[in-house]
């Protein structure tokens, strides 16, 4: 088996340290098993990549429903959403944003920061440089309608997956009975309750499913016990990798030394690309220059038109931005961002709204701030869809009681 078409995956659920014993497992190219075992990562067999399985007791997925945005302001609109999901302070935790939008909305990974950092220093103490990372509970995917509940056996902690695409972390079952955190999450699914709830777990018996049945009026059916190597390829490629935001590998990998068999082809490329940079070079500089004078000039005329403007603090299109506010409001006027403007703005998206769903409306820092009571999820999707067609950016966040609005020109 060629070196290059191997993924080495071992799963993560004590720290990875130079003598510690992993799970791991050999694929080929089109995702078969090949190989497998448990040793230390010096004993790990070659491969052209290599893959963490982080356990799912370590991180969970949330499904959030954001408008189309940038892919620079994803992460940070999704920070936002989080505000009241996250039991940590926000930089406490590590969230990482997949790249795929499904029905239900985008999916996020949650790993506590604390529990990441001492993950990439222990795979850099034991020579390990990982391709990427993900999240064991993000390779089980969610039947069309219904939950899992994944487990090596009943009688261990796991977790459940929703058809939303977030996760639950549960604990063993309590003799006949599933998880209390099962239990509860069902009971306050409400209309979002699944109609069943697939047991991938070993040792179900019909006693389990039937009790289950009866206390959470929920149908229960046994499935094939979990094991996360079984996972199809398209969920080890679809799932999130958590190497973002400061926790991408930290050891390099000595490179295949392939220079002895392309040297030709590497000096036909050398000399290509030294007449290409040879021809732009003065282009190149004097474009730079060019860009270097205007932003000259715009720090030039930011620091005569506002008068407490600091370099380096703020951007000057922003400070002029600001300034161009501050006039608009001294001669009386509103500037595009006052309350007034997007309140009209937002208005008739509003009024399709029923009665009685706005809680509470306030203004702060060029932004609407709207509390609803619970609404369908076709409303919330109708209300992000009306507000942009006018040109307005709505970021909405669920709450205990409901769901909380930003709405703003960014």
């Amino acid at each position: 088996m060629a070196l290059n078409a191997t993924i080495l995956r071992v799963l993560v659920d004590d720290l990875p340290e130079p003598g510690a014993d992993l799970v791991w497992v050999l694929f080929d190219a089109s995702g078969g098993k090949v190989g497998s075992g448990c040793s230390p990562p010096s004993a790990w067999p070659a491969a052209e990549r290599k893959e963490a399985v982080i356990a799912a007791r370590h991180g969970r997925l949330v499904t959030l429903s954001l408008p189309p945005l940038p892919p620079g302001r994803v992460a940070a609109a999704a920070r936002f959403a989080l505000e009241d999901q996250l039991a940590d302070a926000p930089d406490e935790s590590h969230v990482a944003v997949g790249t795929e939008r499904s029905g239900a909305g985008l999916r996020v990974a949650i790993v506590a920061s604390r529990w990441m950092s001492a993950f990439v220093a222990a795979s850099q103490r034991a020579g390990v440089s990982w391709d990427r990372a993900v999240l064991e509970s993000d390779l089980a995917l969610p039947p069309a309608r219904g939950w899992r509940w994944c487990a090596d056996s009943i009688a261990q902690p796991g977790f459940v997956r929703t058809q939303r695409g977030a996760t639950i972390a549960v604990g063993a079952a309590q003799g006949d009975a599933p998880p209390p955190e099962l239990a509860l999450a069902l009971a306050r699914g409400g209309a979002d309750a699944p109609p069943a709830v697939r047991v991938d777990a070993d040792g179900v018996t019909p006693a389990l499913l039937e009790h289950a049945r009866s206390l959470t009026r929920v149908e229960f059916v046994a499935g094939t016990p979990w094991r996360w190597a079984d996972a199809a390829p398209g969920a080890f490629a679809g799932a999130i990798d958590l190497l973002s935001e400061g926790f991408g590998a930290s050891t390099t990998r000595p490179a295949l030394d392939i220079r002895r068999l392309l040297r030709p082809a590497i000096w036909i490329a050398a000399l290509a690309i030294g007449l290409h940079l040879v021809a732009t070079l003065g282009q190149w500089v004097w474009l730079r220059w060019e860009t270097a004078a205007v932003g000259r000039e715009l720090s030039a005329l930011a620091t005569a038109a506002v008068p407490d403007f600091a370099a380096g603090a703020i951007a000057p299109a922003v400070a002029l931005a600001r300034r161009e506010r501050d006039l608009k409001h001294r001669a009386g006027q509103l500037a595009a961002d006052d309350y007034l403007p997007l309140l009209a703005r937002a208005a008739p998206a509003l009024s399709a709204l029923p009665a009685d769903s706005i809680r509470s409306l306030s203004y702060a820092d060029g932004h609407l701030l709207l509390d609803l009571q619970k609404v369908e999820p076709t409303q919330a999707s109708g209300l992000q869809r009306e507000l942009q067609r006018v040109g307005l950016v709505a970021i909405a966040a669920p709450t205990a009681s409901g769901a909380r609005v930003r709405v703003g020109l960014n």
